[in-house]
């Protein structure tokens, strides 16, 4: 692994030694990222299924009703008693972020009131299949809301993950060995300024203890 190009000095070294810190602290909160939203990701998997099973389900029953009020009042009846329905509100759009994955809310509640039609002319078949479609559509919504966040959510482990294995496989070893290596001249260094500090003491000294070899 190759050390980072950096003077050896005791600055450089606490300021390795505190990104090296930085990484491994980075690394950990990574990973609970990751862990987190893997298992956000396969709770909204169990969930979109069930939601679009239900959905599904609603669909079917709807149309169902449909038929019937189309065989009980005839499409023209079907039509006119259409035509004092309001419009259908908007879906309302949120949001909110897990682990800074933006994810939606999705909010959409038609009235559950009785039909705009008079009762001259219509039958239950219509208010069933009115309140079929309300439900089928409100679980549609549930089912956008969690397909789009599933899909936003499936991209993210894979992207921590490189984060994590850059951290771990480069960054962290490269720290740790750029921080060794300065230890090690550190302390040599401070041998040797030892060692000369000694040598200069003996000479004011006077002292025998030490000979210059012969050259």
């Amino acid at each position: 692994m190759q050390r980072l190009p950096l003077p050896t000095t005791k600055t450089n070294l606490l300021r390795v030694k505190a990104n090296l810190a930085l990484a491994q602290e980075g690394r950990q909160l990574l990973a609970e990222k990751r862990d987190v939203i893997l298992r956000e990701l396969f709770s909204h998997m169990d969930e979109m299924r069930q939601t679009r099973g239900e959905a599904a389900d609603l669909l079917a029953h709807a149309y169902r009703a449909l038929a019937e009020m189309y065989i009980g009042l005839g499409r023209d009846q079907v039509a006119r008693a259409a035509l004092a329905a309001p419009a259908p509100p908007e879906v309302a759009m949120h949001e909110r972020s897990l682990f800074g994955v933006v994810l939606p809310l999705l909010d959409w509640d038609a009235p559950e009131t009785q039909g705009y039609w008079g009762l001259l002319g219509t039958s239950i078949e219509l208010d069933i299949a009115r309140r079929s479609f309300l439900a089928a559509t409100r679980r549609l919504v549930q089912l956008a809301e969690r397909e789009v966040a599933f899909q936003r959510l499936a991209v993210e482990p894979r992207k921590t993950q490189k984060r994590v294995n850059a951290l771990q496989n480069l960054m962290i070893p490269q720290y740790r060995e750029t921080a060794a290596y300065m230890e090690g001249s550190l302390e040599e260094r401070e041998r040797e300024d030892m060692f000369q500090l000694k040598r200069m003491r003996e000479r004011q000294s006077g002292g025998s203890g030490w000979k210059p070899s012969a050259a």
